[in-house]
């Protein structure tokens, strides 16, 4: 994985503002999120994680697109772009990534580690918990929106998980 440093700052409570996920927070619950959040960038051309990895964290994308590719390399299935998430499954679950995150011009994350997360649950069970339902939810929308084989997919590595 290659990263660089921060290009610029970001403005996280802002950047979380924008979040589709984040619709049902306070500005109080999304002020703790960014106290707990770190920003990661990464240089165009290069991955903010690959496909195999393990998924440790939960991306909030402030700016810029990722391209997602098959860990195997070949075209990309799809792209992320500001106000998007990654790996919230995997923050609640553990895993790994399925596919590799791309930057197609200078992307910049804001991340909430596992440990961070960990944390959260003690420090603001509140809002730990409200974050694990916008994601629940998220991924039911997402289930319900998929169709054919990407579903099939999806329900079974979440049976599979579970198992």
């Amino acid at each position: 994985m290659s990263v660089r440093g921060p290009a610029e700052v970001v403005d996280k409570l802002e950047a979380l503002r924008s979040m589709p996920l984040l619709r049902e927070f306070t500005d109080v619950g999304l002020g703790i999120l960014a106290d707990v959040s770190q920003q990661k960038s990464v240089g165009r051309g290069t991955y903010a994680f690959r496909g195999g990895d393990p998924s440790e964290a939960l991306y909030f994308v402030a700016k810029g697109t990722l391209q997602l590719v098959p860990r195997d390399g070949g075209a990309a299935l799809g792209e992320v772009t500001a106000g998007d998430t990654l790996g919230g499954f995997s923050l609640l679950m553990g895993g790994e990534h399925l596919l590799s995150a791309l930057a197609v011009n200078d992307v910049e994350l804001l991340q909430l580690s596992q440990p961070a997360f960990e944390e959260l649950k003690k420090s603001h069970p509140r809002t730990a918990l409200k974050l694990t339902v916008a994601l629940a939810q998220d991924l039911a929308e997402r289930l319900r929106e998929a169709k054919g084989p990407l579903r099939e997919f999806l329900v079974w590595q979440i049976s599979k998980r579970q198992a």
